[in-house]
């Protein structure tokens, strides 16, 4: 059992204990069901109405011994369940974070955000019905016992029918779990088609026909959800009948046929009776945790299978401690760089290199290029963020190995074309607060944002102004270089030409090394060097004057 192994991982410690909560809270029980039935017999046989105080102590001591171990146990498991997620998200956040950016744009993050999310709060809301379960087997495995004790043929036929049921209820299980799957596909679509219509809608308000074919697609998912779900729903009712009628067979065979064959049981036919009554709990207890059991137990499964295919996307010696480069460098070097991305069989992939590339200290360097030429790639090559699949990077000569390529994208503040304004300037302790407002004001925000701890105090803007916020926020990691992927694209026409006439040039001064992704040819005269690319090739062009707006 997944849910187990999970557990397991914390040590021995945690099944030790919950086995041994499960075992005190079912023998208090069965002693609890021996007492009654003891005082029961006992007025019964001298028909008087007495209390037998030695007997009744032992059951309230019983019983409040239930209540200890039963809260006890449910409460560590929380615990340690709890503490098993904690241990396991964290993992799984560490092999994110040292993830390959490549490897990590192709895995998929829907499944990131389920494992991490969604998985999480499933074995967590349903931990408590992992004691239940132990429990109820423990207490039904001490109650057959105990109807052992009064008759051998009873506990065989109950103990048989017992398995044999619980062979047919998994059975039913594993037919609920497969229309379950099925149902969470069918769920996936109808999201998929919800999502259409809330991110297409301009463009369906736009066109009736899409529009009406998007409402038929809608309505046949939507019929095929309900179905799916009744599906489930149906099963799901077959599985917890067939549990109710093989606990009405075990109250038969007690009744019916056992005494048929033994007549002397007869006489302990009521002890059998209210045995059988008494385990009716437990075993109700054990299908109904079984069934809730299986979500969270998948669950943990697929919590388990992503650590293990995350860890080949960990990028080598990205944990180990990194190597220093000089951040004083005085030049960076891409040396035979060739990066090709891969493709399917028969298709020829995109590659671009060999690049030969020297960025100097201090330097304004504009990438330009059409759409698709490789311009970002070429950052994310720069960046270390993408291997070449030949070819290196230097820092003054010094080839940015392994080890030494933490230290070497710690000299990098990037602004890229789809970046994320974090809601709070993470790292960056201690700021002065007059800084930060001076920076708003040069990126003329101070209106419509501003600073507040550790954070922006207003993010939900538009494009142009979340990447001065962004701008910002790069500006304040003061690193040697800054990476602008696009920056000024979504900027309006005043500002940006102060960008390139009035931010770029002060930023320079600064000392700020800049390699900047533009189209804006009216300013390339701007930079200290222009980079173009072509279809994966790389050619230095001469810095000239398209003009000014």
């Amino acid at each position: 059992m997944n849910l187990l192994r999970f557990l397991q991982s914390l040590g021995k410690e945690p099944l030790r204990r919950l086995l041994l909560g499960a075992v005190t809270s079912a023998l208090s029980t069965s002693v609890i069901l021996a007492l009654v039935t003891y005082a029961a017999k006992k007025i019964a046989d001298t028909q008087k109405e007495f209390v037998d105080l030695p007997v009744a102590a032992v059951f309230a001591v019983c019983v409040l011994l239930y209540v200890v171990s039963e809260s006890r146990m449910v409460a560590r498991l929380a615990a340690d369940i709890e503490q098993m997620l904690d241990h396991l998200r964290m993992r799984l956040i560490g092999r994110l974070r040292h993830a390959g950016l490549w490897q990590l744009e192709h895995f998929g993050q829907s499944r990131l955000y389920e494992s991490i999310t969604q998985s999480c709060r499933v074995i967590s809301s349903n931990s408590q019905y992992l004691a239940q379960a132990m429990r109820s087997v423990v207490l039904i495995i001490t109650i057959l016992l105990y109807i052992a004790t009064v008759s051998l043929l009873a506990f065989s036929l109950l103990a048989a029918l017992l398995v044999a049921a619980s062979l047919v209820y998994y059975q039913y299980g594993l037919n609920v779990e497969e229309h379950r799957e099925e149902l969470t596909s069918h769920e996936s679509k109808l999201f998929e088609c919800v999502s259409d219509l809330f991110d297409g809608f301009k463009e369906q308000r736009l066109n009736s026909a899409r529009s009406r074919a998007l409402t038929g697609t809608f309505e046949r998912l939507s019929s095929d959800t309900a179905a799916a779900r009744c599906e489930v729903h149906r099963h799901r009712w077959h599985q917890y009948v067939f549990g109710e009628t093989a606990f009405n067979v075990m109250m038969g065979l007690v009744v019916f046929v056992v005494p048929s064959y033994v007549p002397s049981i007869r006489a302990e036919l009521v002890k059998i009776s209210a045995a059988v009554l008494f385990m009716m709990a437990p075993v109700f207890d054990l299908m109904q945790s079984l069934a809730v059991l299986r979500e969270s137990d998948s669950a943990a499964g697929r919590m388990m299978a992503l650590e293990d295919e995350l860890t080949p996307l960990v990028e080598p010696g990205s944990a180990d401690p990194p190597e220093p480069v000089p951040a004083n460098f005085a030049e960076l070097r891409m040396e035979g760089v060739e990066y090709a991305f891969p493709a399917a069989a028969g298709e020829q992939p995109f590659a671009i290199g060999p690049l030969d590339v020297s960025i100097r200290r201090g330097e304004v360097v504009f990438v330009t290029g059409g759409n698709g030429s490789g311009k970002s790639t070429l950052i994310k090559l720069l960046t270390g963020l993408y291997h070449p699949n030949r070819g290196c990077l230097t820092c003054d000569g010094a080839e940015i190995t392994p080890p030494r390529l933490a230290a070497y994208r710690a000299l990098m503040a990037p602004v890229f074309s789809d970046f994320h304004l974090f809601s709070h300037l993470h790292g960056l302790d201690d700021l002065d607060r007059i800084t930060v407002l001076d920076l708003l004001c040069w990126m003329e925000m101070q209106r419509v944002s501003g600073f507040d701890g550790d954070r922006f105090t207003r993010i939900d803007l538009s494009t142009g102004q979340r990447k001065r916020l962004a701008l910002i926020a790069a500006i304040l990691e003061t690193k040697p270089v800054l990476i602008l992927d696009e920056w000024a694209a979504d900027q309006d026409s005043p500002f940006r030409f102060k960008f390139y006439r009035e931010i770029l040039p002060e930023l320079k001064r600064r000392g700020l090394t800049i390699v900047a992704v533009t189209h804006d040819d009216h300013y390339f005269d701007a930079a200290d060097r222009r980079l173009h690319l072509d279809e994966g090739r790389l050619t230095e062009l001469p810095v000239t004057t398209g003009g000014t707006v």
